[in-house]
């Protein structure tokens, strides 16, 4: 397996690049719950298990690792895209090889030393592979045997949904769960706590709704909301200008 080998110096100048694609890329990155990651106890490990839809996925999370910075981040990713980026070592990921069980067997022991440290926090994507927004989250095993073979460490679920509202660029929709206790983890509960968070922003996304997020960063005014600035500005009511719909 590929081994994480962090580098707080790149790991600080990708940070800048990746945040400037990312505004770039969206209209805004809208979180709701990010209170649980700000909030999370020092003195326990924590393991965050999201679904999985597309390649931006990886470096939405890479962000929100700021979101806890007292924690030492790391992410388990395919072991086939690692080799192909490579430097994401540099940033805290290691290798995962799904389709053989031994190279599997030895990314989970990997895991579960890092989870020995209570400053480590463990990001995963249960389903193993990129899977359509429609589909329920299903568990693969090895989820389920990191969470009970690292009894102190906490679990918080999240989702992500990407949609278009009313603007030129897609919104990233971020649900932080609840964490619990990895004693308290079944397989089937590990599954209903990420369909339950990903439910909410089905909700959120159908009513176009984002009451209750925060942007994770300042949003970048697309065309509508330069165009609306302008009218108010004419008009002298720029008090009512919101750069988010």
């Amino acid at each position: 397996m590929i081994a994480a080998n962090k580098n707080d110096v790149i790991d600080s100048l990708l940070f800048v690049y990746f945040r400037w694609l990312t505004r770039r890329s969206f209209h805004t990155i809208a979180i709701r719950g990010v209170e649980q990651l700000r909030q999370l106890p020092n003195d326990r490990p924590i393991l965050l298990f999201c679904n999985h839809t597309n390649w931006w996925d990886g470096l939405i999370i890479y962000l929100l690792t700021r979101q806890m910075p007292h924690k030492a981040a790391y992410c388990m990713m395919e072991e086939k895209q690692l080799k192909h980026y490579r430097f994401f070592t540099w940033l805290g990921a290691f290798s995962v090889d799904l389709s053989n069980p031994l190279r599997s067997a030895a990314s989970l022991r990997y895991a579960q030393r890092l989870l020995q440290k209570n400053d480590t926090a463990i990001w995963i994507f249960p389903q193993g592979k990129l899977c359509r927004p429609s589909d329920p989250v299903e568990i693969r095993p090895g989820t389920d045997y990191l969470a009970k073979n690292s009894p102190h460490a906490l679990l918080v679920p999240v989702a992500m949904r990407y949609e278009f509202f009313r603007e030129d660029r897609p919104n990233v929709l971020i649900e932080i769960g609840r964490p619990f206790a990895a004693v308290e983890s079944t397989e089937s509960r590990l599954a209903a706590e990420c369909n339950a968070v990903y439910g909410k922003l089905v909700v959120a996304a159908a009513d176009q709704d984002l009451t209750g997020f925060k942007p994770l960063f300042s949003p970048r005014l697309t065309i509508n909301k330069r165009w609306e600035w302008i009218k108010l500005a004419l008009t002298g009511r720029l008090r009512e200008f919101s750069p988010i719909n």
